[in-house]
């Protein structure tokens, strides 16, 4: 017999069990529900179709109103011989119940066999005490499969009295036709279950459900007629009920050990994984083991639980959690059958450790009164399982240490200001960092996993300062190389190396790589600046100092002329060198930030116009074209700064052009600036140099072979002293055409600047 699968092998502590339980509540009860009409319906129409008829075999000499009671007891203790079998999530019961219900068709009329087959079930349901959902479902679908039994013997066989070919026939044909409708009905209530498709679970339990019809066909018939013909001999017939029992026991212990080998599967490859292995283990083993319930008592999380089979709303009050604590110090593998929580009969627990180190303990229980239920090899593996998830744990423990490490590992070098790159023995980068990234141009993905010498583009001449200039006798050692980038530039870096060697071979070398580049440009623009500053010096002093030698000398004999142009001559020097001196210390009251505008201006509104055409009359140079409106143009300046601007726009346009070309100086307008233009035509300033033009000290030019004099604080000024007026200097250049600066400050308050149009040169 095939009864009607148990729910206590099916998850149910974790929220998500209990929902998906929730959500195959209704379907379970509505197919429940329908089984036990259609037995209902069945019974009914057999009943009053058949009652004339009698019983298909006659003769036994006892009397209807006491055998009837005695097969009823009979089918309640055949019903009562249960094998359990799982099917995944739910628990399949074979019993020898079809055997007795093909004594009671034989040897009963068609009621009489319903009531002594119905009244067994129910007897036996309520001895073991069997939900009632399940007791509904097997009452509804044994009374409909026994319905279809019944008729067909009746209408295939009739009711000879003797055992014929026709009677034989017919119980063959109901037996199968009993199957089919059992195993249908059951593959809808599995198939819910295990959320499979019935016809899967009938094709799959088809061959072990006609093996077992004709065993418990064939005992029923022979035990019906021994009792008919020779009773002494009954008593031998429980050597073949024996033999079925065995043959159901064989089929569950070989299913029962595919299951535990199917999970077992899962549990190792859960271990393996170290992801969820606590609750992993607890709902694989449970499954394995045929258990109702898990817990795993954790001592390193304060005793935290993790339970599964169980409904924490009944298992988490009173003393169970005392219990719990309890199970935590069982030092060695348990079997315990007393005192133990509501529901369960039998609880085995091992403790969790492995490894040198103890996690906790593990407990398994089952509500199942069987004193088999766990043997002393089941218990045995048990525990070694449980070693194998503290060794697991441990693991765990160790790749969050290793992740740990490995994320503060990979944080530092990700934050680093040094670039740090790791090159395998084979010369191949393994760890490029962002700044390393950012100080050669190269991102990562186009460096990890390939040369290094095919990475940096170094000189052929410092390659042997790239490419591991290591020795075991020299693990670590500092380099220095020039790098270009791939936009051109060439930075200057600091190679510290520390090479880790194996059996003499190279295994990695780890290079913190530092930019040398600022200072290498710091120590340069000192020298360009001591360089440009004494040529400069030079420059003015040494006519001084040579028109002053010469009046000391032949100051007398000279003529008036001649003595005043020398000393006009040493007044202009003087005159120079002092400008040097005040742009000299005008810049050194200038902070690195390009945006500071602290210096103190006295501003005002004043005639832009005018001030151009005084500092192009200051230079006193015919090349100077203006270009300005007729009228005032007001703008908010202070004038003497603004001045000193546009001096230093139109002076480094005529330094930086041919004698023979103009320098234009124009003006425009828009909505809210006054803007005026010095427009040179010299040799002009490359792309990458347009911002750098107004650096400190900067100059286009190599000063070891410049062919112009100048500081390089000209512009620099101008910029400060414009954006601490409130305005701004800015610059565009196309090489070999010339460039143009503009000096832009904010209007005025006068109306006289109005009606100049927009634009003009």
């Amino acid at each position: 017999m095939i009864s009607a699968p148990s729910s206590a092998g099916r998850p149910g502590l974790s929220r998500a069990a209990a929902a998906v339980r929730e959500q195959l509540r209704d379907p379970i009860l509505r197919r429940v529900v329908g089984v036990a009409l259609l037995g209902a319906v069945l019974a009914g129409a057999v009943a009053i179709g058949l009652a004339d008829r009698g019983s298909v075999l006659r003769g036994l000499g006892v009397p209807t109103a006491a055998l009837l009671p005695g097969l009823t007891v009979l089918s309640c203790l055949a019903e009562m011989t249960v094998v359990r079998l799982r099917h995944g999530e739910a628990v399949e019961e074979l019993s020898l119940y079809e055997v007795a219900l093909v004594i009671d068709v034989l040897l009963l009329p068609p009621r009489d066999a319903l009531i002594a087959a119905a009244a067994g079930l129910v007897l036996a349901s309520a001895l073991q005490r069997r939900a009632v959902v399940k007791a509904v479902f097997n009452l509804g679908t044994y009374t409909a499969a026994t319905a279809v039994l019944i008729l067909i013997v009746h209408l295939i066989g009739g009711a000879p009295g003797a055992m014929t070919l026709g009677v034989l026939a017919g119980v063959v044909a109901g037996t199968i036709a009993f199957t089919g409708v059992n195993l249908c009905c059951l593959a809808q209530i599995l198939g819910v279950i295990n959320e499979l498709p019935p016809w899967r679970i009938v094709r799959s339990e088809a061959r072990l459900s006609a093996y077992m019809a004709v065993g418990t066909m064939a005992t029923g018939l022979m035990t019906a007629e021994i009792a008919l013909h020779s009773p002494l001999l009954l008593p031998f017939m429980a050597m073949p009920a024996l033999a079925v029992t065995y043959a159901y026991r064989a089929a569950a212990r070989e299913a029962d050990e595919h299951a535990r080998s199917a999970c077992l599967l899962q549990l190792s490859h859960a271990l393996a994984e170290r992801e969820d292995v606590v609750r992993q283990f607890l709902v694989l083993v449970r499954e394995a083991f045929g258990a109702d319930f898990a817990v795993a008592v954790l001592e390193h999380d304060d005793l935290a639980l993790s339970v599964e089979g169980a409904d924490p709303s009944t298992l988490l009050q009173g003393p169970v959690p005392e219990y719990l604590a309890a199970l935590g110090r069982i030092d060695g593998p348990v079997h315990l059958a007393e005192d133990l929580p509501d529901g369960l009969r039998r609880m085995v627990v091992v403790p969790v450790q492995g490894g040198g180190s103890r996690f906790g303990t593990a407990a398994f229980g089952t509500r199942d009164r069987s004193r088999g239920w766990m043997t002393t090899g089941d218990v045995t593996l048990l525990a070694s399982l449980a070693s194998a998830l503290a060794v697991a744990m441990r693991g765990a423990e160790h790749l969050d240490r290793l992740v740990a490490e490995t994320s503060k590992l990979q944080a530092v070098v990700e934050q680093s200001a040094e670039g740090i790159m790791v090159i395998d023995g084979a010369g191949l980068v393994e760890v490029w960092s962002r700044a390393l990234a950012e100080i050669t141009g190269v991102d990562a993905g186009d460096a990890i996993g390939r040369p290094l010498a095919e990475v940096l583009d170094v000189p052929a001449e410092e390659e042997g300062q790239l490419l591991m200039p290591v020795s075991v006798a020299q693990p670590m050692t500092v380099a220095e190389l020039t790098v270009r980038r791939r936009d051109g530039e060439q930075r200057r870096l600091r190679l510290a190396h520390s090479a880790i060697f194996t059996a003499g071979l190279l295994v990695r070398d780890v290079v913190v790589i530092s930019d040398l580049t600022r200072e290498y440009r710091t120590e340069r623009l000192k020298s360009d600046f001591i360089a440009m500053v004494s040529h400069e010096l030079r420059t003015p002093l040494t006519p001084i100092i040579g028109y002053v030698d010469l009046l000391r000398s032949r100051g007398e004999r000279m003529t008036p002329q001649k003595r005043l142009d020398a000393l006009n001559l040493i007044g202009d020097r003087a005159g120079h060198l002092s400008r040097l001196v005040e742009d000299l210390l005008l810049a050194s009251r200038f902070s690195d930030n390009p945006d500071d505008v602290s210096l103190q201006v006295s501003a005002g509104t004043h005639d832009l116009c005018a001030l151009a055409t005084q500092a192009a009359r200051d230079l006193g140079s015919d090349r100077v074209v203006l270009e300005l409106p007729p009228g005032p143009v007001l703008a908010h300046c202070d004038d003497g700064r603004a001045l000193q601007v546009l001096a230093n726009m139109i002076g480094n346009g005529l330094k930086y052009s041919a004698a023979e070309t103009e320098v234009s100086v124009g003006m425009r307008l828009d909505e809210t600036r006054v803007h005026v233009d010095v427009r040179d035509h010299g040799r002009g300033i490359p792309a990458d140099q347009l911002d750098k033009v107004f650096d400190k000290f900067h100059r286009v030019e190599d000063p070891m072979t410049m062919s112009t004099s100048g500081t390089g604080l000209g512009l620099f000024i101008a910029r400060r002293l414009a954006r601490a007026m409130g305005g701004d200097v800015a610059v565009t250049s196309v090489l070999n055409s010339g460039s143009v600066f503009t000096l832009s400050l904010t209007y005025g308050t006068s109306e006289q600047s109005a009606g100049i149009p927009s634009g003009k040169a």
